[in-house]
């Protein structure tokens, strides 16, 4: 049980330099208490522990001159620190976010291609000690006393009573220390600590965004018996459908107890005992012993992302009927495996539905080491229809873990190197991490797979030694060399595309690409969808981070720009429109290929890391795990990310078609849960508002898990319409919630138009005469009585007529590829167009953003502001990397004769979308609604 203490004195020192042994225990030369690995702050505890919580405050000052350190270890006695200016500072935490240093940019890791620095509201790199006093107590008195230590960055040494303990430095793992010998039980101990977070770390990606510094996990006091329950852990035989119970016994060399025996309860989630066994143990001369105890679990529930089903094991360590120590361990049943090219759970074919973490906590900097912190968001990336995680060169503390096996989100660690080289100045050792990361991690049934890294190949033999220490030892688990690296056969079970003589998978890939990998293949970084950051969550960042695009450079741009707030919101909103567009046409892609395995969207939430002198928003959700305004919502996601998925290929390709064409759907299934689908029978439906367009039924199919297949066609053709119409296809599994539906546009068939009252340019005649009868020639005796003037950009035969008043459609250039597409990382000059809801577009079925209605339309506009006409109104305006565009705008009295001009929309184009818009234009044009004000 836990207990808070009245007082404590702890001090550390943080520094780099400790070595994992093969046993994955630290050495340390400089303090004398040994390290044992530990479970710290666990979700479950045996009421026959007893553990004091040192979270909370503690006394704290910086020591930049390091003299902390070397006085307190200066000869055989000690020196006092000095303690003046000393403040209280909360464990556990970050020194970063409790307002130590003063604003800067951060320092983050090494790697020179991937090190971005970004704003931090509190800088200080360097020395601090920490201090507090705890009493110890009384019937603590012959037992083993024990300091516990669940994560410091970047190293700490120890003092207990101003004696030495020891110096720790980690990767992953939490570490305690015999101290018995240097408390008194009934009795005040002090603690002390000196905390360095300007050495190198093994923290790899959490230090990405910055080297931070302090105790980012609990600390804690454990009182156990002589002989104790050091450690247990338990896997599982699916097959046999027992619990493999591991128990580590240790004894300090006292005598044993006569009747060792080690009691087992398993019990569910209710409380209700599943499974029971006792076993006699012979303990060795020390005191100690290693068991596996095989406990029958008859009729458990085996755990999945579905169903999490989670059992805690009740150890006890008896003497004849006595309990002498206690543990509680927690666990699932499961079994991940690769056959051939596919991955298997528990039996059944498995798609790793994933999303990348790169370790971005805004208002804590560090992971919060809180589980319900991390179940929140877990949950609601479950909601959305993730069930795994990659998390980029680190390792995530114990509490995300616990959260992930209560969520259902399986969790890819990985070791802190970029290709062979260390995120941080320390000593290259990738079979020391591994060992640590196996040693602590493998009681999480959540843990799912091993990475050794990120884009590259640590060389070999090494790389086969490691795959093969890995599987000799823990062969519950899938193995990969490096995310997007040199995986091949004898380092890998599964690759992870990006090169190395395969095609990239980090964007959509022609299906077929990866058909010859003999095993399976999860997209690496998938996606990546670059857009900015969205700065109207300013006011959310409150903790040790600023938004990095603040609100005022956000306002200054639009400003600076012409424009006002509202078309500034309205291109964010309309950037995560977009975004949430190839979020769905890109995982769909991905799950109509066979072959594919998974994916790592790339990333869950946005990393704003700096581009082009703003910062980016290509995450999912926004940096406080919210959906984004504009963008998809968590069940919308959900659609296409869900373990059953309902998936199309569309006819035509453009999704926009005409009165009596025939448009047909080829509609797939993906399909990964447990269960077959007998006679599955999926109905459709177009729908347009509220009216029924075409309707339908495929025949009923049998459908196996594992089973990426075609069901069957729906085919109708687009009836006729007065107004063109924006239209949904839905698809939906009879008889369930599993839907998906994807957007189309119809127009009805153009009619002849009269063009007796509209004159064209010479450039633009040719090409308008065959669309407008009687259309007249701009600068020609016949153009005098036209009331609309069609003209290219400045064509002296449009101005003119202009000036003479005549209402004039300046249709600017609209060459080259449409510009319609969001980079990987990167920032394109599309990031985000919004249209205004006006006159000038009549019956043109946009929503106001930018969707595939308008992509072979829209190219490139105008940079703003455009200050060489005078001043305008704006009707459709676009984002840039570093700037805003107009596409469609209009100057009105008094601010001049009335112009109506576009730039960057391929008015010309011969589509039916193109030749309506304009269309449009030119009946607004000859309405009175040309000198109306417009609408939003």
């Amino acid at each position: 049980m836990f207990s808070f203490p009245k007082s404590l004195i702890v001090i550390v020192v943080v520094s780099l330099a400790t070595l994992i042994c093969a046993n994955a225990e630290l050495t340390d030369h400089w303090g004398p208490c040994p390290a044992s690995p530990a479970v710290v702050n666990t979700v479950t505890v045996s009421p026959l522990q007893q553990i004091i919580s040192l979270r909370g405050a503690w006394e704290f000052v910086t020591d930049p001159t390091l003299m902390g350190r070397h006085r307190m270890g200066k000869g055989p006695g000690w020196n006092e620190p000095d303690w003046s200016g000393s403040r209280t500072i909360t464990v556990p935490g970050c020194w970063e976010a409790q307002g130590v240093g003063e604003p800067g940019m951060s320092q983050p890791w090494d790697p020179l291609f991937d090190r971005i620095p970004r704003p931090i509201n509190h800088l200080y790199m360097g020395t601090a000690r920490y201090r507090r006093s705890v009493d110890i107590p009384a019937d603590w008195q012959g037992k083993r006393i024990w300091l516990k230590v669940g994560g410091v960055r970047t190293e700490a040494w120890f003092w207990v009573n101003q004696q030495r303990v020891a110096h720790l430095n980690t990767y992953c793992g939490a570490y305690k220390y015999d101290i018995t010998d240097l408390v008194t039980p009934g009795e005040t101990a002090e603690l002390v600590a000196t905390v360095r977070n300007d050495s190198p770390s093994r923290k790899g990606c959490m230090n990405a965004y910055h080297r931070f510094g302090g105790f980012y996990r609990d600390i804690e006091l454990e009182a156990t018996p002589p002989v104790r329950i050091d450690d247990v852990w338990v896997r599982s035989d699916i097959d046999k459908l027992v619990a493999l119970v591991n128990i580590s016994l240790r004894g300090g060399g006292e005598s044993a107890p006569a009747n060792a025996a080690v009691d087992i309860q398993v019990k569910s989630a209710d409380g209700a005992v599943v499974g029971t066994l006792r076993r006699a143990v012979t303990l060795d001369e020390t005191g100690g012993a290693d068991l596996t105890c095989e406990v029958p679990l008859p009729g458990a529930q085996l755990w999945t992302p579905e169903s999490p089903v989670l059992y805690v094991a009740e150890v006890k360590l008896l003497d004849g009927e006595t309990p002498l120590h206690g543990w509680n361990e927690r666990f699932g049943l499961r079994k991940l495996e690769v056959r051939g090219d596919r991955f298997f759970l528990n039996g059944a074919p498995f798609l790793a539905r994933g999303f990348g973490d790169d370790y971005i906590y805004p208002l804590t900097l560090i992971s919060p080491p809180d589980r319900e912190a991390h179940l929140k968001h877990l949950l609601a990336a479950k909601q959305a229809g993730f069930n795994y995680v990659r998390l980029h060169t680190h390792c995530e503390i114990p509490e995300f873990y616990e959260a992930a096996d209560e969520a259902g989100i399986l969790v890819q660690p990985e070791l802190p190197y970029y290709h062979d080289i260390t995120t941080e100045a320390f000593e290259f050792d990738p079979m020391r991490d591994l060992q640590e990361l196996y040693r602590h991690y493998r009681r999480y049934v959540s843990f799912a797979s091993y990475s050794l890294g990120n884009e590259g190949h640590l060389g070999t033999p090494l790389d086969r030694e490691l795959y093969q220490w890995a599987k000799q030892n823990d062969p519950d688990r899938i193995f990969q060399h490096q995310d997007g690296g040199c995986n091949m056969p004898g380092n890998t079970d599964y690759y992870t595309p990006n090169g190395y003589g395969l095609a990239s998978s980090i964007r959509p890939w022609a299906q077929g690409a990866f058909d010859a990998l003999e095993a399976p293949f999860i997209a690496h970084e998938y996606l990546n969808l670059g857009i900015k950051m969205d700065s109207r969550i300013a006011p959310k960042f409150t903790g040790a981070i600023p938004s990095p695009r603040t609100l005022e450079a956000y306002e200054d741009s639009l400003k600076e720009a012409g424009l006002d707030r509202a078309w500034g919101d309205a291109c964010l909103d309309a950037a995560h429109a977009l975004q949430g567009y190839y979020q769905k046409r890109g995982i769909e892609r991905a799950r109509l290929d066979p072959a594919c395995d998974g994916y790592s969207y790339w990333t869950i939430v946005d990393v704003m890391v700096e581009q082009a002198g703003t910062y980016t928003g290509q995450g999912f959700l926004n940096a406080f795990w919210e959906e984004k305004q504009g963008g998809l919502t968590l069940d919308q996601f959900r659609r296409f990310n869900g373990p059953t998925a309902l998936l199309s290929a569309i006819t035509p390709d453009s999704a926009i078609a005409v009165s009596g064409d025939t448009c047909t759907a080829a509609l797939w299934i993906s399909h990964f849960i447990g269960e077959s689908l007998e006679e599955a029978r999926i109905g459709w439906r177009v729908v347009a508002g509220e009216a029924i367009l075409a309707e339908g039924a495929l025949d009923p199919a049998t459908v196996s898990p594992g089973d990426v297949k075609e069901v069957g066609t729906a085919s109708f053709t687009v009836p006729d319409l007065d107004a063109p119409v924006h239209a949904v296809f839905e698809a939906r599994l009879e008889g369930t919630d599993i839907m998906n539906a994807w957007d189309l546009w119809f127009f009805p068939k153009r009619a002849p138009k009269d063009g007796t009252a509209i004159a064209a340019t010479e450039d633009l005649y040719e090409a308008l005469s065959a669309r407008y009868s009687g259309l007249a020639k701009a600068g020609t005796p016949e153009a005098a009585s036209v009331q609309v003037v069609l003209g290219s950009w400045d064509h002296p035969d449009l101005l003119a007529a202009v000036e003479q008043g005549k209402r004039g459609l300046m249709i600017g250039p609209a060459e080259g590829a449409p510009n319609v597409e969001l980079g990987w990382w990167w920032l394109g000059d599309q990031l985000g167009t919004a249209f205004a809801k006006h006159p000038v577009f009549g019956d043109f079925p946009h929503n106001s953003v930018l969707t595939p209605l308008w992509f072979r339309l829209i190219k490139k506009g105008v940079p703003l502001p455009l200050t060489q006409y005078g001043e305008f109104e704006y009707l459709a305006v676009g984002e840039g990397q570093t700037q805003y565009f107009a596409y469609i705008m209009e100057k009105q009295p008094p601010s001049g004769p009335p112009l109506l001009m576009t730039h960057g929309v391929d008015l010309l184009s011969d589509t039916p979308e193109g030749a309506y818009l304009l269309d449009a234009m030119i009946t607004y044009m000859r309405s009175n609604a040309f000198f109306a004000t417009p609408a939003r």
